[in-house]
């Protein structure tokens, strides 16, 4: 992990996050889940409130990607470890608790799935609204200010970097939208797909191979929603035409939710070139793109130590510690105790590693 400095910026976020967040998380984890289950759930929640080493056995874990994790966390309080990497060990430890790999019983999809038709019904009157690639990179940002594993909602408003939204699409010949959430956010990044497959853009959707982080988007959710589309509408008569028309796809890698930083991005999954616009979505997909340094906020991104493989924009609310490459920030706002509820909203470009 890059500067684990342990900074007041850092620290404060951690023992937060430690006390309340995570045993919430664990708690939307239990809901609709069998005695068993809920019997592990607790355990996982004792362990991490009694700041106990932690344990995480990879054996008949049937997804590649995780093999290094072990190494990093095994032994390591909580406390102790990088806080990317006890994350990662937590979901882990849930998903083998709810008996995901046997099952594909994705503890957050209540919670995931509650609002789900309201969202839809959303879509509908926004992309009615959404008339160029501007418009919709817009209304992609927008909606990350919230995701189901935060407490709260943003409680005030500031935007940076939203003149970087200001793309033709003329120059453009794929648009890779790499998702966080499901729900709002999701559907505000399908907006996006349609509307640049029918400016004629490839549009590749790439979400997640395992239900991570409480609302992040799978496969198995694109199923649902998709059979909750309505034909007769705008959103569901056009997304379904660009999908049709083999302009807009969905897919997955197992390198999405691994817990590895995008210096080790496939490119494969990306294309190349000047005329492809990698999107990456949200906070943690930001932290894995500069090796979730906790460095100065305006610390040039050429000078960190880890880079994604290929440019990205950046689109999301700032929700932890992790930013960098700010060039301005809100006036008066302090850059070490800014707030991490999604209430600044950034679009940032950060450049590939030097090869």
């Amino acid at each position: 992990m890059a500067s684990a400095d342990r900074s007041a910026r850092y620290t404060d976020y951690v023992k937060e996050a430690l006390a309340r967040r995570m045993p919430a998380i664990i708690g939307i984890a239990e809901e609709g889940q069998d005695a068993e289950a809920a019997k592990q759930l607790h355990a996982i929640a004792r362990a991490v409130a009694a700041d106990a080493p932690m344990v995480l056995d990879y054996a008949a874990w049937p997804v590649p990607g995780w093999e290094a994790l072990p190494g990093r966390v095994n032994g390591k309080r909580p406390s102790e470890a990088s806080f990317f990497d006890f994350e990662y060990w937590l979901y882990f430890r849930i998903l083998k608790a709810v008996r995901y790999p046997e099952t594909r019983n994705d503890p957050f999809r209540l919670t995931k799935h509650r609002d789900l038709t309201r969202h839809i019904d959303w879509a509908e009157q926004a992309i009615q609204k959404t008339h160029t690639l501007a418009d919709a990179l817009n209304l992609s940002l927008d909606a990350n200010a919230h995701d189901l594993s935060q407490l709260s909602g943003p409680a005030s408003a500031h935007d940076l970097g939203r003149e970087l939204l200001r793309i033709e699409p003329a120059g453009l010949r794929r648009i890779n939208i790499i998702a966080d959430n499901f729900g709002g956010e999701f559907v505000a990044d399908l907006v996006l797909a349609t509307v640049a497959a029918e400016a004629g853009i490839e549009a590749v959707v790439h979400v997640k191979h395992l239900p991570m982080f409480v609302s992040d988007t799978t496969t198995d959710d694109i199923i649902i929603l998709f059979d909750r589309l309505k034909p007769n509408t705008a959103f569901g008569h056009r997304l379904q035409a660009a999908v049709d028309g083999g302009k807009l796809r969905v897919t997955s890698n197992v390198f999405w939710a691994a817990p590895k930083f995008m210096d080790h991005v496939p490119l494969d999954e990306l294309d190349s070139g000047d005329d492809v616009l990698n999107v990456l979505k949200g906070d943690l997909n930001f932290r894995r793109a500069i090796g979730d340094a906790v460095v100065p906020i305006e610390t040039p991104f050429e000078s960190l130590p880890i880079l994604p493989a290929a440019p990205m924009l950046a689109l999301r609310s700032i929700k932890s510690y992790c930013v960098a490459g700010m060039k301005v920030w809100p006036a008066g706002m302090s850059a070490e105790s800014f707030p991490k509820d999604g209430s600044i909203a950034t679009a940032q470009r950060i450049p590939a590693r030097a090869t």
